[in-house]
């Protein structure tokens, strides 16, 4: 490079001065110019959109090659612009990017990237919630954390276009960068913003309807010039004007429908916008959208965005594109066009369109000299412009072009002005389909109402009435904002499933419908602690260290041991960290189901040990101590298997239990096959049936000795109120009324075959027959026997009969006194078959104190075939009546003693042996009688009598 290149290139610049140019650069918040000795402006490159943030590239020089780059980032900035009247427009920024593109002696051409302070946003990166927060609410949030640097309003409209949006109930930025969110947000919401200049700085302007001038103001060039003309560039103009100006038109859909479903209502919502322009030779084109579950709560707010997406469709179909020399031009304003050729057309003299991006370039006017010399030092400056090229302007080089003539030109984009512009985003075509998704399932925190993981006493559950819980992610700072997130279920519908509800400090494993972040919903809860003991996991299962026995070793039958966390969370209750017998005895052979009580360690569970031959199931409650364990029967303390209990089945509880069965209930101990391979009915009850066809028979042969020998015949096998009738069965005395209860069979061919004979009472056996008790009553069948005893009182009873029999011997033993009642008469028979031992048929002896045979109302009978021996051992035997004792025989002898005298009578012969004969005087001896009862209760008998009921209490 030769020295006088260098030196003409310098001293040419040095007589450049910003106010003779078009273009200058102030750095720093004080504004002052750099000027020949700074930042020198060359060109610029801007790319200025509605909803963007937009940036300009500025190229410029220094006479200093060694100027520090990395001092001027993130430095406001402003490039001031002079327009066409001589004043001058700022736009201002900040630098976010600075690079040298080249240096020669002490000269260097520098490009600096100025862009709003938005930009920042785009570099943050955040996962977080609002819960029941508006749009505006949550964008102001976001914006809060970039002042003072972020300035930003809403437009009068916003307000009254929002009236009627509801707030979001549960709103996620999830791994998405500020600017991401803030963008899909207002998107979401139809919301757009543009950018202006105020004396404070760059300031945010968010709008919603397009078409008001309040929303979207008049360029400064139209509204001074009365509009904007359209004419060609030529030397002298006093104002700046548009080039060209084309209308591109698109068909798209003439239908929006959106239909989501409402599991809170149980419906689907949908609604449907049509688009304001048709075309009639096409047929009708509908964009149908299902965008996930619940994305509406009303019919209302699906329209409204229903029209949203229609009228951002209709927006794109109907777009302008131009080119301009206007310097003030800029995205988000509004321009008159005037002398147009499409003026006629489109129906009016100035017509007004609404400006949503604009692409410029700018070149100063540097001294030839030196512009010559920097293009042949550092390149051309089109090439570095061309560089900067945006990918969506087809015009970009004739931009380049005119500007090098002119010093200033753009191309833009734009809608008529009474077309409101909505905002999409690329590649979406439905409300929630643009949202960062979630790759896969993610765990959380369950929360309680005051945000906290850590449950209040007994407050371990917070839901609402659908049974939601809250949730925290383990992404988010705090739990003041979680949503209300459903819980599956493994089974669920009307009035049927399962119910479990994570409690608070639980995790819990969350997946999202449609793998949207905005509907989460909980598939399970999750262990995440950390036992005390165990063995250390290491590659291919190897042992990597102690398994910590001395922690296992203390359990015992009714104290666990080494349940406790070493880390914060839950651990399983079960597990296989102790399978040796000197620790839990356990190798993962329990699992099953547990609850916790509200605030304590009371449970219940549901047990289930997979033990090699020792299977075990368990229904347990802590309260009062009742269960209900199958097979083999151990002691257990949470993850310990302890010793031997026995094996069967054991129902047990501390407190009141009952057993009731509605049909009938068999109790037996007789075995009944129940293997693989061959199974017997569950009512068999073979071995009862017979013993109770003993017991028939035995009460028929008891009560025919009973007719026989005139005593009182058994009611079981004659009936009890009514002959050969019984209170189960009219057509049966009890006894066989029980035989035939006990005997029913039943069809296996169907149900209602099934019910039908057990309603008749069946008892006919064969072939797809089943044994099934026929009325209500309770079978109690013992193989080896049947022990029934109390610790204290015991009583039996019934509305009819009650039987006792053996086939053997039977025996009533009481510890104090026995007594037997009988409402009618007492029947005793004995030998009814053959004598007993010595030949006795019926013994009474009373061992201590007095027999007392009475009886109160008529005549008492001693009668026997043979002889009747009436002696007193030890004392003597009193005879006395009230009026007479009669002693006869069968041949005539007779003794009366009738009132106060004796006659002895005989047909043959009186003979009297004693050693003294004495015949005196008359005397007398007095005996005390006793008093026998005069009445009995009448009220008993009557209430007996009504009752059926051979015992009722008086005054019952």
């Amino acid at each position: 490079m030769s020295v006088a290149l260098l030196q003409q290139i310098t001293t040419a610049l040095a007589q450049f001065s910003s106010a003779t140019r078009l273009y200058a650069l102030k750095l720093g918040d004080d504004g002052d110019e750099l000027g020949s000795g700074g930042l020198l402006v060359e060109a610029f490159c801007a790319d200025d959109m509605v909803q963007g943030s937009g940036a300009r590239d500025i190229i410029v020089l220094s006479t200093d090659a060694h100027v520090a780059l990395a001092p001027l980032l993130g430095k406001p900035a402003s490039l001031e612009v002079s327009l066409a009247d001589g004043s001058r427009t700022t736009f201002s920024g900040d630098i976010t990017q600075a690079a040298m593109l080249g240096s020669e002696g002490g000269l260097a051409r520098f490009r600096l990237r100025l862009t709003p302070w938005l930009w920042r946003l785009s570099q943050v990166r955040n996962s977080r919630v609002w819960q029941d927060k508006t749009v505006i609410e949550i964008v102001e949030s976001v914006f809060a954390a970039y002042q003072p640097l972020a300035q930003w309003r809403w437009s009068e409209e916003v307000d009254s276009f929002l009236a009627d949006v509801s707030a979001r109930s549960y709103c996620c930025q999830y791994r998405e960068s500020d600017y991401d969110f803030v963008l899909r947000l207002l998107t979401e919401e139809g919301l757009a913003w543009r950018f202006e200049e105020t004396e404070d700085g760059l300031c945010m302007v968010l709008f919603a309807d397009s078409s008001q001038l309040g929303a979207v103001p008049e360029d400064a060039s139209s509204e001074a010039g009365g509009g904007i003309r359209f004419h060609g560039v030529r030397a002298g103009e006093k104002q700046d004007t548009i080039q060209a100006l084309q209308a591109r038109r698109s068909v798209t859909a003439t239908l929006t429908t959106l239909l989501s479903y409402d599991y809170k209502a149980r419906k689907a919502v949908a609604a449907s916008a049509p688009a304001q322009q048709q075309y009639k030779k096409l047929p009708q084109l509908e964009s149908f959208d299902v965008p996930g579950q619940y994305a509406y709560a009303s019919g209302a707010q699906a329209q409204h965005y229903a029209e949203l997406q229609m009228q951002a469709r209709e927006a794109r179909s109907q777009q302008w594109r131009g080119r301009s020399t206007v310097r003030t031009l800029a995205a988000g304003r509004r321009v008159n066009v005037t002398q147009g050729p499409l003026a006629a057309a489109d129906g009016a003299e100035t017509p007004a369109y609404t400006v949503l991006r604009v692409t410029s370039v700018g070149v100063n006017n540097l001294p030839s000299p030196a512009s010559h010399g920097l293009a042949e030092l550092f390149g051309p400056i089109p090439e570095l412009l061309e560089e900067l090229a945006p990918a969506h302007d087809d015009d970009f080089a004739l931009v380049i072009e005119q500007a090098r003539q002119t010093g200033y030109a753009n191309s833009f984009e734009a809608v008529a002005a009474d077309v409101i512009w909505r905002p999409q985003r690329p590649d979406s075509d439905g409300r929630n389909h643009h949202k960062p998704t979630a790759s896969g399932a993610q765990s959380a925190i369950v929360i309680g109402a005051d945000g906290s993981d850590q449950p209040a006493g007994s407050d371990e559950l917070h839901c609402d009435a659908l049974g939601r819980v809250r949730i925290r992610y383990h992404w988010q700072d705090n739990g003041d904002a979680t949503c209300w997130v459903r819980v599956a279920q493994r089974s669920a519908g009307g009035g049927m499933g399962s119910q479990f509800l994570p409690r608070v400090g639980q995790e819990v494993l969350v997946q999202f419908i449609e793998n949207d972040i905005d509907r989460p919903i909980i598939l399970g809860a999750l262990y995440n602690g950390q036992g005390e003991g165990g063995v250390a996991p290491t590659p291919a299962g190897q042992a990597g260290g102690d398994s910590q026995a001395a922690l296992f070793n203390p359990a015992s039958d009714h104290a666990p041991s080494a349940q406790g966390n070493l880390a914060a969370g839950n651990s399983p209750l079960w597990h296989g960290a102790s399978a040796d017998t000197a620790g839990h005895g356990n190798a993962a052979a329990q699992w099953g189901l547990r609850s916790k009580e509200f605030g304590g360690s009371g449970y219940n569970q549901l047990m289930f040990d997979d033990t090699d031959a020792q299977g075990r199931v368990q229904l347990r409650s802590t309260h009062a101590a009742s269960e209900l364990t199958l097979g083999h029967l151990i002691h257990s303390a949470d993850n310990y298997r302890g010793s031997l209990r026995g094996q069967g089945a054991e129902l047990r509880t501390d407190a009141y239990g009952a057993l009731r069965a509605g049909g009938g209930l068999l109790v037996s101990s007789y075995k009944i096959d129940h293997s693989a391979s061959e199974r017997e009915p569950m009512g068999d009850n073979t071995a009862g049936i017979a013993l109770m066809k003993q017991a028939v028979q035995l009460g028929q042969t008891f009560s025919e000795a009973a007719k026989t020998h005139e005593t009182v015949a058994l009611a079981t096998h004659i009936g009890a109120a009514k002959a050969g009738a019984s209170v189960m069965d009219d057509k049966s005395a009890p006894l066989q009324a029980m035989l035939t209860a006990v005997s029913g069979m039943v069809g296996s061919a169907s149900l209602g075959a099934a019910q039908g004979d057990a309603g008749d009472k069946s008892t006919a056996a064969g072939d797809g027959r089943l044994p099934h008790i026929s009325s209500p009553v309770i079978a109690v069948s013992g193989k080896a026997g049947l022990s029934v005893t109390a610790g204290q009182a015991m009583q039996m009873s019934n509305g009819e009969t009650i039987v006792l029999m053996s086939g053997a011997d039977s025996q009533f033993a009481s510890g104090g006194q026995l007594r037997v009642h009988s409402r009618q008469a007492i029947g005793v028979l004995g030998g009814a078959v053959k004598p007993g031992e010595s030949n006795i048929g019926v013994q009474m002896i009373a061992a201590k104190d007095t027999v007392d045979i009475q009886a109160q109302a008529e005549v008492l009978k001693v009668q026997a075939r043979d002889d009747v021996n009436l002696v007193s051992a030890n004392a003597f035997v009193d005879w006395a009546a009230a009026k007479s004792i009669t002693l006869s025989t069968a041949g005539g002898a007779n003794i009366t003693i009738d009132g106060g005298n004796i006659t002895v009578q005989c047909p043959g012969k009186i003979t009297i042996h004693a050693g003294t004969k004495a015949f005196e005087g008359p005397g007398k001896a007095d005996y005390a009688l006793p008093v026998m009862p005069r009445s009995i209760c009448k009220e008993c008998l009557l209430n007996a009598a009504k009752s059926g009921s051979p015992v009722a209490a008086k005054g019952a």
